[in-house]
């Protein structure tokens, strides 16, 4: 008969401290993570993925989430790949305006120094006109189908909230950054 402990450890899901991976040492092994694989296969569940699509990167993202869905029930691979240009671009643009939340990367054009060179101006006024047609492009887009294409760049896009009821929305704004980055 089982003890107590044991219908609980069973119940639980947890294996035996007999039936745990151990190092040479004799001390319990930290390579085989248990807790991942439980977290992994809660993600798939919630999500409706594969475990497999659930270990990809791009499931921690709602635009990859989409992406990892398809074409037919979330987005196409290049509604997704104009998702991310508009991303990096908008990163640049507020590289280029000096926004105190703006993000700087080693590959960026952003400068650390203090004189600002000629090719920097050039490179800042560039991407500030760039933005700016974008975002003329989505408010077309927006005009002609009549959907909340900016409450699905700030919400989905920019801050990655999972929005299920947006996701039309989401299909339409990458559509009109498709028209715009030519992809």
């Amino acid at each position: 008969m089982a003890s107590k402990a044991e219908k609980l450890r069973r119940k639980r899901g947890r294996p035996k401290i007999e039936d745990v991976a151990r190092e040479p040492n004799g001390r319990i092994s930290r390579s085989v993570n248990d807790n991942n694989t439980r977290e992994i296969a809660r993600r798939a569940e919630r999500l409706g993925l594969t475990v497999v699509q659930a270990r990809d990167q791009k499931a921690a993202t709602f635009i990859g989430y989409l992406n990892l869905l398809g074409k037919v029930d979330g987005i196409s691979d290049d509604q997704y790949e104009a998702a991310l240009k508009f991303l990096d671009l908008r990163r640049s643009y507020l590289l280029a305006i000096k926004a105190p939340n703006a993000e700087h990367s080693e590959e960026g054009s952003g400068n650390t120094n203090s004189e600002v060179s000629e090719s920097y101006i050039d490179w800042c006024q560039d991407t500030i006109k760039r933005y700016e047609n974008c975002r003329k492009a989505i408010q077309r887009y927006q005009n002609e189908v009549r959907q909340n294409l900016w409450g699905a760049a700030d919400l989905c896009l920019i801050q990655g909230h999972r929005m299920h009821h947006m996701a039309g929305d989401v299909r339409s704004l990458c559509n009109a950054l498709i028209m715009f980055f030519r992809v």
